[in-house]
């Protein structure tokens, strides 16, 4: 909890109530954590509050979600914001039938900024969420309803999946004669670069979007580079040049 959106709220902006978890012990221990709310045995007893605050490790997530839908509460004009969690589409739109306004608001890596996903109408979820942002000082990049996938999926393009890009370009260096420590800050500078360029000039950035590459030049990296590299290259390559529709001919080569 303390790593999160919640737990993160400065205290003077914590205007927390009721905190209701797995057990009456552990939501004491959240109440100390935060040094805000009090304890409570029962969801039911979150229904004094106008907005309620969810979160949850994966592995708790769907019994504590069962205990709050099972709970009495009216949720009619209520908001209910999911903080740094992942929330089936499905069981928010059960209790937006019940009445209540949802939001997603989690971090997603980039420091300074947060992620923030509501309900098509909006509603008081969607400004407590952005609320939230504020008292962090974080810039809310909302995304449409129904779209965090897609927004997940840009996310992982372009971390987790490119770490192993960047790894082997530092070996590359690395066969080429570069010392280690040399080898990783260079690789990383390359694509540091490669992304600031993109940021300044979009796909005109792109090192052949008006000059054509010499194809043999390529083949003798892709050689070079070895077997293990190869099928990856060729088609990063290919992908590139079929994402900006110039020089097919060399992919084609390729």
């Amino acid at each position: 909890m303390s790593g999160s959106l919640i737990g993160k709220l400065p205290a003077r902006t914590r205007e927390v109530g009721p905190l209701s978890a797995v057990s009456y012990r552990v939501a004491s221990r959240i109440a100390n954590t935060l040094r805000a709310g009090f304890p409570v045995r029962q969801a039911e007893e979150l229904a004094s509050a106008r907005c309620i605050l969810f979160h949850s490790p994966p592995d708790f997530a769907d019994p504590l979600l069962e205990t709050l839908e099972g709970a009495a509460i009216d949720w009619r004009g209520r908001a209910l914001v999911f903080c740094d969690c992942f929330v089936d589409r499905a069981v928010r739109q059960r209790f937006r039938e019940k009445g209540a306004t949802t939001a997603v608001a989690r971090q997603f890596g980039i420091a300074g900024r947060m992620i923030v996903e509501a309900d098509a109408a909006g509603g008081a979820a969607l400004r407590v969420a952005h609320r939230i942002a504020r008292e962090l000082h974080l810039k809310a990049v909302e995304v449409s309803p129904g779209a965090p996938d897609l927004f997940d999926a840009a996310i992982t393009l372009g971390s987790a999946s490119i770490t192993p890009l960047i790894d082997r370009a530092a070996a590359l260096l690395r066969a080429s004669g570069v010392k280690d420590i040399e080898a990783a800050r260079l690789a990383s500078a390359l694509f540091e670069q490669t992304a600031r360029d993109y940021a300044h000039s979009g796909k005109q950035s792109w090192a052949w979007y008006v000059r054509k590459p010499v194809v043999e030049r390529l083949q003798a990296q892709i050689e070079a580079a070895g077997p293990f590299l190869d099928p990856v290259f060729r088609q990063l390559l290919t992908f590139a040049f079929q994402t900006f529709s110039k020089h097919e001919d060399v992919g084609g080569e390729l």
